[in-house]
């Protein structure tokens, strides 16, 4: 099962020009110039300690690389980044890769696997933590896993005018003048012609985890969506200074 999915991967980055790796061995992630934004809070720590802290939490080597990611951080006992696809996607930098995750029964000597793909965007452009998730309980699988790693306690919700969005997404951000700012009504009217996604923003990109893996077309989707995101901002916050509204 593994091979053919290393397999099936590997010819899909080749459709996009993306290069390929099985694993982490020889995977270096792009820099991260905000690694100091923690969504979990370990970045006031040492970089020792925050290494240390990582290999104990369990953490595979592109979520220890993007600290300021909450997706899926902390879902299993421990895990490992697999079929890592990399390089320019839409004139954007992109990593898309599977994680094989752990739950250890140490009781038993004994343990359980699953896996599930994520989706990178780096930008430059200015970003505050903000999730957006489909309001359907099933859709909202993906943000649960962003709960779990601690990324929403320091998010409110925030509701908008148009109650069939309110309706169709469940939107939190930690600024939420900002997040009026970003969701504007031609982000709105693009989000209800593409439900069924679900994404967070943070410094330095955008993410999509899900909670299973994708198939080629469902990676094709995921990543058109998550680029074409970035390019619905509206034009004065593409260039914005990066300091929070308050």
């Amino acid at each position: 099962k593994n091979r053919s999915r290393r397999k099936m991967v590997r010819k899909w980055a080749t459709s996009k020009g993306l290069q390929f790796a099985p694993d982490a061995k020889t995977f270096s992630p792009p820099e991260n110039r905000h690694a100091n934004e923690d969504a979990s809070q370990l970045a006031k720590h040492s970089d020792r300690a925050r290494r240390i802290f990582s290999r104990m939490l369990g953490l595979s080597k592109i979520q220890a690389s993007y600290p300021q990611f909450a997706a899926n951080r902390f879902r299993g006992d421990w895990q490992v980044d697999k079929n890592i696809c990399w390089g320019e996607f839409g004139g954007k930098t992109v990593v898309v890769w599977d994680t094989v995750l752990y739950d250890l029964d140490l009781q038993n000597d004994d343990w359980t696997e699953g896996m599930y793909t994520s989706i990178l965007v780096l930008t430059d452009i200015p970003l505050h933590r903000t999730l957006i998730a489909p309001n359907k309980l099933f859709k909202r699988l993906s943000s649960f896993g962003i709960e779990e790693g601690r990324g929403t306690f320091s998010m409110s919700t925030v509701k908008f005018e148009l109650e069939a969005f309110n309706k169709a997404y469940r939107v939190r951000g930690r600024d939420r003048k900002w997040t009026f700012d970003i969701i504007d009504q031609e982000m709105i009217d693009w989000l209800m012609e593409n439900q069924g996604h679900t994404i967070e923003l943070a410094a330095g990109g955008s993410m999509i985890s899900t909670w299973f893996t994708l198939s080629p077309d469902q990676l094709d989707q995921q990543l058109e969506f998550a680029t074409k995101f970035l390019d619905h901002i509206p034009e004065d916050l593409q260039h914005a200074s990066p300091q929070s509204h308050g």
